[in-house]
């Protein structure tokens, strides 16, 4: 696990980040920065929140604001996410208005039951996603996790709190997000807009970081809108509990009396949303922490990995590629254990090769001092193996004289074919073989005279033979047994 961790969450009014250091439980922040963009100009708040957080190439997250993303909620016969994602584009192309060809999916598991799973679709724009990335690329940051904002919130709180039904409200500037959790599980995602061109228009003091409305007269009229549609909302939900907690966080999370201003047309439990000493230290010197404004990005560091519970939208073309770049302080190192492994090798090589010379030459000494004892005779020795060899075969026609028979077949080759044709089964005894140019005559012993008849049927099947005879079969006049004598005559065709 990596030592530090940048989480970016990046939004139309303000671009937050938290540095995390993981070495430790719990983690800690050691930095975080705020910066107001100056009209769609995200790239030099992101250089100034980087600047805030002393970057220096740690690996990073990313969300984006929920008003960028489309959500539908969607029941499937299955629970696995690989099964869900490979149909997912198919089953929105019929709920949803978009071109699907320039959006990119992610879903959510959200509820499982035997054989359904409820999820939650979130789609966002394609030339969107790439322009934020290409931005994000061009200050030096490929992120592991393109994610939504205060999605990871959500969740982490139903991870912390004893409450698994509740309602996460983000409050920017301009609209609200709505998170309903239902036992633990996230059960509903709305996006609306509460400034109409009429109302309070919130933004975020460039220089100071804090709220400011246009008409400031009209900020209770604002949440009394705001109140109206969270209720409106709930009382659609047929399974949504009445007395629903709302947990509030977001940039209008900060303006005086909010909390009191949503109890009232709520009449809910407002709480403000503080993750911040349950799963995390503030370490000193970190910086302007503001609860209101990092709780997003502080959540998404959090998550433990992409795999955990949470949308993720680096896949397919938008995958993050391999960085070999990661690697290049490990070259030397890596280039000195090549080297070592290589020049253990070369020398277990070598030694191998002088042993095994060293040996040959040996076994050649050896077969050059077998040839002069075995034919001292020879002075003049050049391949002491060929050489035995024809003069094995010299002697073998020599001492054979008329017993080399037709067609080129010696004895060794019928005692040979004897042994391979005579099956163990038999219990056969050879005493006695004699060759000559006509054939063989055996004589021997065996245990009765089935036997005699078996040795006979089995030699006839060879070809060496043509004709195979039972001169003789008596009882063996000592002991048990019976005696036999067989001629066989060589095969002439």
């Amino acid at each position: 696990m990596a030592q530090r961790l940048l989480s970016l969450d990046i939004r139309a009014e303000v671009v937050c980040a938290v540095m995390l250091s993981r070495s430790k439980k719990p983690p800690t922040v050691v930095g975080c920065g705020i910066s107001v963009p100056v009209g769609d100009n995200i790239v030099q708040a992101l250089e100034e929140v980087l600047q805030q957080v002393k970057y220096n190439g740690e690996p990073c997250r990313v969300s984006f604001g929920a008003e960028h993303f489309y959500f539908r909620n969607l029941t499937f016969p299955f629970s696995d996410k690989r099964k869900i994602d490979k149909i997912l584009t198919i089953e929105l192309e019929d709920q949803v208005l978009v071109d699907m060809d320039k959006v990119i999916a992610d879903s959510l598991v959200t509820g499982q039951k035997e054989d359904s799973a409820a999820v939650v679709a979130a789609m966002v724009d394609r030339s969107f996603l790439r322009q934020r990335l290409d931005e994000l690329a061009a200050l030096g940051i490929d992120p592991n996790i393109v994610a939504v904002s205060s999605v990871q919130t959500a969740l982490q709180l139903s991870r912390n709190k004893k409450e698994k039904d509740f309602v996460l409200l983000d409050v920017g500037c301009q609209r609200f997000t709505m998170f309903v959790m239902a036992a633990g599980q996230m059960r509903l995602v709305r996006t609306m807009v509460f400034d109409d061109g009429n109302g309070a228009n919130y933004t975020i003091d460039k220089n100071s970081q804090q709220i400011s409305a246009r008409r400031p007269n009209r900020i209770a009229e604002t949440f009394k809108t705001m109140g109206k549609d969270i209720n409106h909302t709930l009382f659609a939900l047929e399974d949504a509990k009445f007395d629903l907690p709302i947990y509030l966080t977001g940039a209008l999370a900060g303006v005086k009396d909010s909390r009191q201003h949503l109890k009232k047309n709520l009449g809910r439990r407002v709480i403000h949303c503080d993750l911040a000493g349950i799963n995390v230290e503030i370490g000193p010197g970190s910086g302007l922490w503001r609860v209101d404004l990092m709780t997003a990005p502080l959540a998404l560091g959090l998550r433990a990995s992409k795999k955990q519970s949470g949308f993720n939208f680096r896949k397919d073309e938008f995958a993050k590629k391999a960085n070999l770049s990661k690697y290049r302080k490990l070259a030397p190192q890596i280039g000195v254990s090549i080297a070592v492994v290589l020049v253990l090798t070369i020398g277990y090589l070598w030694n191998d090769y002088y042993n095994r010379k060293n040996q040959l030459q040996a076994l050649e000494q050896q077969s050059r001092e077998i040839f002069s004892q075995t034919l001292p005779e020879v002075s003049r020795i050049v391949d002491p193996v060929q050489q035995l060899t024809v003069k094995v075969r010299e002697l073998k026609q020599g001492a054979l004289g008329d017993n080399v028979l037709e067609r080129d077949i010696r004895v060794l080759d019928m005692l040979a074919e004897l042994s391979t044709q005579i099956p163990e089964t038999l219990q056969v005894q050879i005493v006695r073989m004699v060759v000559d140019d006509q054939g063989l005559l055996l004589r021997g012993l065996t245990d009765n005279f089935n036997s005699v008849d078996g040795l006979k049927r089995v030699l006839e099947k060879s070809a060496y033979f043509s004709v195979v005879t039972i001169n003789s079969a008596n009882l063996a006049t000592r002991g048990t047994g019976v005696r036999f004598e067989l001629k066989l005559e060589l095969n002439r065709g």
